[in-house]
């Protein structure tokens, strides 16, 4: 069952037993009342035929200047007045013998009960009442002790009482057809009135569904309640994190094809070259030394990239969601460390490298940061011409900690250095490729970097050098 239909027929249900029990209360009451009323009228009906009753026995035990009337006197006596009032009535002795009765017999009212005269002769002269009812008819009875002619006497009238329960039964249906016209009005107000209340749930469904099915452009507008504002912009809030990770995901598949792509690129040079000069070696029978010492050296240095190129990969897959174990380390330590690993680089290419330090402890993994060192110097030598210098530069600022290795070499573009970080690029390939390059070695610092809570940042200009930062954040220093 749907949202509207729940709250439709809820709420319908609610209005209903609301205006039943209202309707079922005040016609409770307003019959109450009515009963109430006539019980007033006839208790009071009932002293005045008691008072008779009293009256004409007194009377006639006067005017028959009797001691004491017979029971045959009384009977007449009470017959006559009973014929004369025209209403149900009867008197009993306080034994339960019958004295007179009207009309009681002929509509069948059980006042001669046993039951019911015991409860009238314990009333202790407090009225009883009780109503009877058979066939339509109505009867409201009044009970009470009464002495007359020195004796007690037990007396019972009847007022009809029909009218009220005929009334009641009347105003019951009424009230019923009431109900059934209020309900078909309510319903119809109250159908329009939840699909108007809940027409911009319907949409905020549609607009979910749309970006479910993969629009994340789409946005809600902010229309309807308070609540329903505050849903449609959470909603947005959750299109725009959608999107936002969904492009991101977009970026990162596209950066695996580019990947992928620029790595099957990459190591199909060198195995060509390998697979040519090998298959020259294999069929040519007559090689000179020259021919064969030129062909293993072009053999043997693309070997050498092809496993630096495998290195390097399989170093950048490790870092991707692998844990580190960090200690403290002295930053003098690994510059140290690595500027002497670094010596046959540099005395290749007769660069310099000079080295100042301030007095800093890492929190670091040693043998990943000193990659990190060794990768940014060893590109820097690279760049560098013969008898150049490098300068590192490591200084402690407000907690922080920023690494600068600058080379006077080359340089690059700005939009080189925008993308000197993507795996596979070379800004001079043919050079790097000389030089051993498998362009992937800022990726793999960068990752260091992260790994560190540390960023890269280049700065660069065509033809003057260039100068690569290490920004180490408070947390990893000690």
């Amino acid at each position: 069952m749907k949202l509207w239909q729940k709250l439709f027929l809820s709420s319908l249900s609610l209005i209903i037993i609301a205006i039943d029990i209202v309707s079922v209360t005040i016609l409770s009451n307003n019959h109450r009342l009515l009963l109430e009323r006539e019980k007033s009228h006839a208790v009071r009906e009932f002293d005045y035929f008691a008072a008779s009753f009293a009256n004409a026995l007194t009377y006639e035990q006067l005017r028959s200047d009797k001691v004491a009337l017979t029971d045959e006197d009384i009977s007449a006596i009470a017959d006559d007045l009973f014929s004369r009032s025209n209403r149900p009535s009867a008197a009993f002795k306080t034994d339960g013998t019958l004295v007179a009765m009207n009309i009681f017999n002929e509509l069948g009212i059980p006042v001669s009960d046993q039951e019911y005269l015991n409860s009238v002769l314990n009333g202790n002269n407090n009225y009883t009442v009780r109503i009877f009812s058979d066939e339509g008819l109505s009867l409201l009875t009044i009970g009470s002790l009464t002495e007359a002619a020195g004796e007690n006497y037990l007396l019972i009238t009847a007022t009809d009482v029909s009218e009220i329960y005929t009334m009641k039964e009347q105003q019951t249906r009424f009230i019923r057809q009431v109900s059934i016209i209020s309900a078909a009005v309510v319903s119809l107000i109250l159908l329009v009135t939840t699909m108007l209340l809940l027409r911009p749930l319907s949409r905020l469904n549609t607009y979910t569904k749309a970006i479910a099915g993969g629009n994340y452009r789409i946005r809600i507008r902010k229309r309807g309640s308070q609540e329903f504002r505050e849903l449609a912009e959470n909603m947005n809030i959750m299109a725009d994190a959608v999107q936002s990770h969904a492009q991101r995901l977009e970026k990162i598949a596209e950066d695996r094809q580019t990947f992928i792509g620029d790595l099957a690129h990459e190591m199909k040079t060198p195995l060509t070259s390998i697979l040519g000069f090998a298959d020259l070696l294999r069929i040519r029978k007559n090689v000179s030394d020259e021919e064969r010492m030129e062909y293993a050296s072009v053999i043997v240095d693309e070997t050498k990239r092809l496993r630096s190129l495998s290195g390097k990969l399989m170093e950048l897959t490790a870092m991707s969601g692998t844990e580190i174990v960090k200690s403290p380390v002295s930053l003098n330590d690994m510059i140290r460390d690595t500027q002497n690993a670094l010596v046959p680089v540099l005395g290749k290419n007769q660069v310099t490298l000079k080295c100042q330090c301030d007095d800093i402890t890492l929190s670091a993994d040693e043998e990943l940061f000193k990659s990190l060192l060794y990768n940014i110097i060893e590109n820097a030598a690279k760049a560098s011409g013969k008898g150049q210098e490098i300068d590192l530069t490591a200084r402690k600022k407000d907690g922080a900690v920023v690494i600068a290795i600058t080379d006077h070499g080359i340089g690059m573009s700005e939009e080189d250095a925008a993308k000197v970080f993507q795996p596979f690029y070379m800004v001079d390939k043919s050079r790097s490729r000389k030089a051993g390059g498998a362009g992937i070695g800022l990726a793999l610092c960068e990752k260091i970097a992260s790994l560190h809570f540390a960023k890269l940042s280049i700065k660069s200009k065509l033809g003057e050098g260039t100068t690569v930062f290490i920004s180490i954040g408070k947390v990893a220093v000690l």
